[in-house]
């Protein structure tokens, strides 16, 4: 089955560190997409994202550059409509 997990952060790296690693760990024989919006963090999320999407190819992330959020509504929509590949979706919250 293949599945995209949707998950909006804003400074919340540590929790979002732990979300991925399980989420991996955890996923048996599903392929699974993970689609992450950085909401402007200012927490080294966007680092990490630029890492990650390096040595994970099922990993895909935008990031919010403004310095107003956008919040989990407007970021969960642009995941979904711009980010995920699969047909089933899922909002996933890293805490």
């Amino acid at each position: 089955m293949k599945i995209s997990l949707i998950i909006p952060s804003r400074n919340n790296l540590k929790y979002l560190k732990w979300a991925y690693d399980s989420i991996r760990k955890n996923q048996g024989d599903h392929e699974v997409e993970i689609c992450v919006a950085d909401d402007a963090s200012g927490d080294g999320t966007w680092n990490w994202c630029v890492e990650t999407e390096k040595q994970d190819p099922q990993f895909k992330w935008i990031r919010n550059m403004g310095l107003e959020r956008q919040g989990l509504v407007i970021l969960n929509d642009r995941l979904i409509n711009e980010v995920a590949t699969n047909d089933i979706c899922m909002i996933y919250h890293a805490d």
